[in-house]
């Protein structure tokens, strides 16, 4: 939902980057710039989520090949035959980035029998911000060595029902005072391009304290990173300020893999197994290959929009607003400049994300407190490409998996968004089907 600087400023925005006006009771149709600017790419069916940016300097491509290689490689444990991609656990959820992130879209998380698969990790915390003392702050379900942490199992009583997600835990400690917290892995696409976003730019969108009366009050997840106080806008509650600092928390409690930013094992004071087994170098993902994973994603394409009839897809658009979907999912981003990739500076682009907090309602809560962020509040989760991951067999929808549809998603929406999704369940058949199919093209 889309924001803060007032709607008059805001439609003044949508105008001049090509997004609004058009396509709503007789208007001109609309003009539409490319979904990413500079880096939008044709669709590629077989791996919309796998491209290029085009125009990337044969200079730098250097670092992209060498990031993609270990994106899509199996890491191993220490000591292995290649000692680049070595280091892997002790404890861990997946052995490769590809487990969670594929080119066709999102890695299911439910499996047939109730099982849970590595397209769901699971955050261990309480409402006051403590993780466990014994598994820490996400349970890992795989080992080198031993037992794992735990094990997660799913249910679900009917249709369009909350998720119930049960541990299975392997230690002599339970959680009793803390909450699972399940966040299914996101898609990847045009991160490179919200990286480059300034932050004055997402502070511009926000109003904690709902100056406007307008029932949406999104704020800034405030972050500490290399000692400075930064904006957050990656992970499901912006936990991180940078793809740099994103990509090594997931290497780190993830695929229990050390590097520059975190140079510590995944280990607690309670687990002796990080002591016990061999390491993978100090750090075991070096400088370089942090920064060439960085590359790999910082130039990652958006697919162009599928747009099967204009007129209907500008109806869908202005029904978006009209509802007030866009009060958070802002349609429009400006990347600010950068020395490295400067074709991705200055772009507008279409992520349909104010990359703020907002506070969804106690439905959607899950007890687990990361940084500032409550267990109710979540970051406006980029809707662009979200067609896409919608046609995968299993996709699964809202931070913890429980809608399986796009409509079962917007049903859930409370709190902040409890206006708009009101508003949506008031439409006619119709005009909800041209909502829905615009979500599915941008």
């Amino acid at each position: 939902m889309s924001r803060r600087v007032g709607s008059g400023l805001l439609l003044a925005a949508l105008a001049a980057c090509g997004g609004s006006g058009g396509g709503d009771g007789g208007e001109p149709p609309r003009t539409w710039t490319p979904a990413g600017g500079s880096a939008t790419v044709a669709l590629n069916d077989a791996a919309p989520f796998m491209q290029f940016a085009p125009g990337i300097d044969a200079s730098e491509m250097a670092g992209v090949s060498q990031g993609r290689e270990l994106f899509v490689a199996e890491w191993q444990p220490a000591p292995g035959p290649r000692t680049l991609i070595d280091g892997l656990g002790p404890l861990f959820n997946a052995n490769a980035c590809t487990s969670c992130h594929v080119a066709d879209g999102r890695v299911p998380p439910l499996a047939e029998g109730g099982a849970t698969t590595p397209g769901v990790l699971f955050r261990i915390g309480n409402a006051e911000g403590q993780v466990h003392p014994l598994y820490g702050g996400q349970l890992q379900d795989q080992a080198t060595a031993g037992l794992a942490e735990g094990r997660v199992n799913w249910s679900q009583e009917a249709a369009a029902g909350a998720l119930t997600y049960t541990a299975t835990l392997f230690g002599e400690v339970g959680l009793e005072g803390f909450h699972l917290g399940p966040r299914i892995a996101p898609q990847l696409l045009g991160m490179g391009l919200l990286d480059r976003v300034s932050e004055d730019h997402i502070l511009a969108g926000a109003d904690p304290d709902d100056r406007d009366g307008d029932g949406v009050s999104g704020r800034v997840h405030w972050v500490n990173e290399d000692g400075a106080t930064r904006v957050g806008r990656f992970g499901w509650k912006a936990i991180n300020a940078s793809l740099r600092t994103q990509n090594a928390g997931a290497l780190h409690q993830d695929m229990g893999l050390t590097s520059p930013v975190r140079p510590a094992e995944n280990c607690t004071a309670l687990q002796t197994v990080c002591a016990e087994q061999p390491g993978g170098g100090s750090p075991e993902v070096s400088e370089a290959s942090l920064s060439a994973i960085v590359d790999f994603m910082t130039v990652l394409a958006v697919p162009e929009r599928r747009i099967a009839e204009r007129a209907a897809f500008d109806r869908g658009a202005a029904l978006f607003e009209r509802v007030g979907c866009a009060a958070c999912h802002r349609p429009t981003l400006l990347t600010g400049g950068g020395a490295r990739f400067p074709g991705l500076s200055g772009q507008t682009v279409y992520a349909y994300t104010d990359l703020l907090l907002h506070d969804m309602g106690e439905a959607l809560g899950d007890g687990v407190k990361e940084g500032d962020a409550q267990p109710a509040e979540w970051r406006t989760p980029p809707l662009w490409g979200i067609g896409l991951v919608e046609r995968k067999p299993g996709a699964r929808f809202l931070h913890d998996g429980r809608a399986a549809s796009l409509r079962e998603a917007i049903g859930w929406h409370g709190g902040e968004a409890l206006g708009a999704r009101t508003r949506f369940q008031a439409l006619g058949d119709a005009d909800q089907a041209l909502l829905l199919q615009f979500l599915r093209g941008i």
